[in-house]
């Protein structure tokens, strides 16, 4: 089995319930016993660096996945086919791979992930916590105060010339 990675640019006006089920299609054109779905990572809505089919932003996704030649050529027949799709290109990043280090890694993205949620989840809930306490504006004037010894003693010195 190889690796494989496949850029798609959609149609910029396409809203998330257009998308989805797309990407869901997508999903399942990468059947478990011919290949293994590794990524589908959405970046999002970007600017392109020309125009294509007179648009000048597309929403790219990344699928990443293991398979062999059949499973590209079906995927790529089904890009050409779609009508919401700008432009996609398959780049083989491995010629040969070792599906347990690839099922390995799956597993260790999702705990990394899981862990990172869960960190965000306190720290907001900590930032809740120690919310800082609104102060007035007279408040915070009555904590700045200029001495009037320093005020005078400059008032005097302009006044005698500076000495």
């Amino acid at each position: 089995m190889r690796r494989y990675e496949t850029i798609v640019i959609l149609h910029p006006s396409l809203s998330q319930e257009d998308r989805q089920p797309f990407l869901d299609t997508l999903t399942s054109l990468v059947p478990e016993p011919q290949g293994l779905l590794i990524k589908l990572d959405e970046w999002g809505q970007k600017r392109l660096s020309y125009e294509i089919k007179k648009q000048t932003r597309g929403f790219y996704v990344l699928l990443e996945y293991c398979g062999g030649g059949a499973l590209v050529k079906e995927l790529e027949r089904n890009l050409r086919l779609d009508d919401r799709v700008l432009k996609f290109m398959t780049v083989c990043i491995d010629p040969d791979v070792n599906m347990e280090k690839v099922k390995a890694e799956i597993d260790a993205a999702k705990e990394e992930e899981a862990l990172r949620a869960t960190e965000q989840e306190q720290a907001a809930a900590l930032s809740a916590r120690e919310a800082p306490s609104q102060e007035t504006p007279e408040q915070a004037s009555e904590d700045i105060q200029e001495p009037e010894s320093v005020s005078k003693s400059t008032d005097e010195e302009v006044a005698n010339g500076g000495v």
